[in-house]
């Protein structure tokens, strides 16, 4: 029998309150799975720190018995995906936007981009193989996937 080498080094999904200082237990989760590509285990963090965040503040994750979901998925080809599930219901939206020492906050979508190979948001309901290049509706309400790429040296 020939042994088959698994595609994924490294699958985990986890729902967390939407309370402000579970972004902290967030960061630990991703940081506790990540740790062993440590080319890149810093900036995971990071940008789940930063997704988590825009998820509170501008989605139904923030509101009372809100849940923000975080999915982590590890490829031998050397590749960290993270997802960063919201509720939807946004009432504002996190938008990319160049940093400014005169204002608070507002830097997370840049951090996102500089840290990782790829960023992006889509419907959580779209087909993830075609759905990362579709617009989203600017009236859609629906839970968001906001995701990144992150290419490590690392294999498992």
């Amino acid at each position: 029998m020939e042994d088959v080498l698994s595609p994924f080094t490294l699958s985990a999904y986890r729902s967390f309150p939407g309370l402000a200082e579970q972004c902290r237990e967030a960061r630990l989760w991703v940081r506790a799975l990540v740790r062993d590509f440590h080319d890149v285990a810093d900036a995971v963090e990071v940008v789940a720190s930063e997704f988590f965040s825009n998820a509170l503040r501008h989605t139904a994750s923030g509101h009372p018995d809100g849940e923000v979901d975080v999915g982590l998925v590890g490829l031998a080809a050397g590749v960290l995906h993270l997802e960063v599930i919201d509720q939807g219901q946004a009432t504002t939206r996190a938008e990319c936007q160049p940093p400014d020492p005169m204002r608070p906050g507002g830097c997370g979508l840049v951090l996102a981009g500089a840290l990782s190979h790829g960023w992006g948001r889509v419907p959580a309901e779209a087909d993830p193989c075609c759905g990362i290049h579709t617009p989203t509706p600017d009236d859609y309400t629906g839970p968001m996937v906001t995701w990144a790429h992150f290419h490590t040296r690392i294999r498992r």
